[in-house]
């Protein structure tokens, strides 16, 4: 592009002045690289972006210095999450920070709120502004022609990008993640090896992540001999306001044998636990209750609660690494398509097993 061709002349310009120079002014400039006032203005706008030049209102355009006659390019990652005060998020972004610390990329962070049109929003004005890659924790879209219209122009556009956390259907780019089936599946066991035998699954809504955890628990189950009863399982195709409370009570009314829930995660299993409080149950003696996520609420909690953790900074960083590989390769080179992260159990006292077992 001819902005990009006149800002290269402008650093062979800037290169041999001493920091505090003033430029000529931009007529002059205008005249001197043949080019326009318009196509002039972008390429100064940028190389003040990158710290090589600044301009005073009413006095000039001046440079600020280069390290040893030299601008290197600065890298910028757009880095777009649903939520970064929610629990996961702070840890993956610093993650991803450390990295891009280490090779002196500048991290632009978003929040998409789990908003389709958002995170589009976002997607198209970071490509304006020239990011070189992107890291994305993916709302989830529901629909192939609603996947097509997010990710459309990012896949156009043939600048790298890496998910983290889910991957979507039909767009084949590295995934780093949790290893949600293998999460389900030790939760479940764990309950199992307590003792618990009639082990109900309750999440907040079906997607991706929660079923991987689903069928890790059926995996669990069906390894025990254990039948899946469909009515002690809670995996709505959407969120269903107090349906989690609602449903737990009703389950606690009705199955009498029930001795233990897997919670999708922690917010599920607060619910879970209040319930069985209300019913008059005990937590743990009667009812185990395992969670996922290793919220702080979960040492707050009386009983504590047991709970799988997953490595949020170690993804961020492995997602930084994997996008900072991608941007300094030649085209062609392959990278694998899931990268997973094994979770962790946290025992505590939610689930140590049935009163006189």
């Amino acid at each position: 592009m001819r902005y990009q061709e006149i800002k290269e002349q402008l650093i062979q310009k800037i290169s041999q002045l001493e920091p505090g120079t003033r430029l000529p002014s931009r007529p002059t400039l205008c005249t001197q690289l043949d080019t326009n006032r318009t196509t002039l203005d972008r390429a100064i706008k940028e190389l003040e972006s990158e710290g090589v030049l600044y301009s005073r209102n009413g006095s000039g355009t001046y440079v600020i210095g280069l390290v040893k006659g030299k601008v290197q390019t600065t890298e910028n990652w757009g880095i777009i999450v649903p939520n970064v005060m929610d629990h996961v998020y702070p840890s993956l972004a610093r993650g991803i920070e450390n990295i891009a610390c280490r090779h002196g990329a500048n991290v632009i962070l978003c929040n998409s709120d789990d908003d389709a049109e958002k995170q589009n929003r976002y997607i198209k004005r970071l490509l304006l502004s020239g990011v070189s890659g992107f890291i994305i924790v993916p709302v989830i879209a529901g629909s192939a022609e609603l996947t097509s219209h997010l990710y459309g122009a990012l896949l156009d556009s043939q600048i790298p990008f890496v998910f983290c956390h889910r991957g979507v259907e039909g767009v084949r780019v590295p995934v780093v993640k949790s290893n949600d089936f293998y999460g389900g599946y030790l939760a479940t066991r764990h309950l199992l090896s307590r003792g618990y035998r009639n082990i109900a699954y309750i999440a907040r809504f079906e997607y991706s992540t929660s079923v991987e955890r689903y069928q890790g628990y059926v995996s669990a189950l069906q390894e025990y001999g254990l039948p899946v009863q469909r009515g002690r399982i809670f995996l709505p195709q959407e969120e269903i306001p107090d349906g989690i409370y609602r449903f737990t009570s009703r389950l606690l009314a009705q199955d009498t044998a029930l001795d233990a829930v897997f919670c999708f995660n922690d917010y599920v299993a607060q619910e879970v636990c209040r319930a069985v409080r209300d019913a008059g149950k005990r937590i743990s003696g009667e009812i185990g209750v395992i969670g996922y996520d290793n919220l702080p609420i979960d040492i707050s909690s009386s009983p504590k609660i047991t709970s799988l953790a997953f490595k949020s900074l170690e993804i961020g960083e492995k997602a930084a690494e994997i996008l900072y590989e991608m941007t300094h390769h030649q085209a062609g080179e392959e990278f694998l398509k899931y990268y997973l992260f094994q979770p962790t159990i946290m025992v505590r006292e939610s689930c140590l097993g049935l009163d006189g077992k």
